[in-house]
């Protein structure tokens, strides 16, 4: 979609068609069907942006992002298994469906995430389970809905929940529910504009 988007920009045949950007949020994230108890973790996202226009009202968009998953501890003495905090870390690739409404949008669609970086830690105690057994899978496939507002041509704010549609991880003994990620983030996003770069340059040669 980047080197389509990168072509038409180029060529010229489709002025205000496609738009690129980056992305900056923060989100709240969690996990189902883990023994130990927890509490969401904060952790930042970060990447990039391609839109394509399909329609008067609606809009394809794709994105590659890095983004933080996992959960905090509880910090707390009655804890069986001490505090407990798991980091992860994915490359995510979201194709978003977006319909828009004057200065307001609504997108749905899935992603695919690629694992890159994990790390699970208990400060007092065992573990509940063989973590050796229990590997978190390379991927993660979700499904993303979510909202935002338009303030200008440039700046643009949304909410999305974000939640697997397949299991991370292999149902862990002592639960009754199979290890999902579960996320909400506030992003922030910033158009960049390439006509007036290339105007500028422009300029500059004449």
């Amino acid at each position: 979609m980047s080197i389509i988007c990168l072509d038409v920009w180029s060529q010229g045949k489709l002025k205000n068609q496609c738009k690129f950007g980056l992305k900056l949020g923060l989100g709240m994230h969690t996990i189902t069907g883990c023994p130990v108890k927890n509490h969401p973790k904060p952790a930042l996202m970060g990447g990039m942006w391609v839109q394509i226009k399909i329609s008067k009202s609606w809009t394809m968009q794709a994105e590659l992002s890095m983004i933080g998953k996992g959960t905090a501890g509880e910090n707390h003495n009655k804890s069986n298994y001490g505090d407990y905090f798991l980091r992860l870390s994915y490359f995510e690739v979201p194709i978003l469906f977006q319909y828009n409404k004057k200065k307001v949008y609504f997108e749905f669609g899935p992603a695919l995430a690629a694992l890159i970086n994990t790390g699970e830690y208990t400060d007092r105690g065992a573990f509940p389970f063989q973590t050796d057994l229990y590997p978190f899978s390379n991927k993660d496939f979700t499904f993303n809905l979510g909202t935002g507002c338009v303030f200008n041509k440039k700046w643009l704010i949304g909410l999305r929940l974000i939640h697997s549609l397949l299991p991370v991880r292999k149902q862990l003994p002592g639960t009754s529910h199979q290890v999902y990620n579960r996320s909400i983030v506030l992003a922030v996003s910033r158009q960049i504009s390439f006509k007036s770069s290339r105007t500028k340059h422009s300029e500059d040669i004449e």
